[in-house]
């Protein structure tokens, strides 16, 4: 399992645990690694993550 993948797992699971790993770590992820970490997660809060 890749880190973008098990990111995307533990969104499943515990959506704030999500939102405050990537809160510190977003803007040293690779952009690809970040799009598979927030795809199950609502529309309007993947475009925020995106933004940023």
């Amino acid at each position: 399992m890749t880190a973008a993948a098990g990111l995307r797992e533990v969104g499943r699971r515990d959506r704030q645990a999500l939102c405050a790993f990537l809160a510190g770590h977003h803007r040293r992820m690779p952009r690809t690694m970040l799009r598979y970490a927030i795809e199950r997660l609502p529309d309007r809060e993947r475009k925020r993550w995106m933004a940023r």
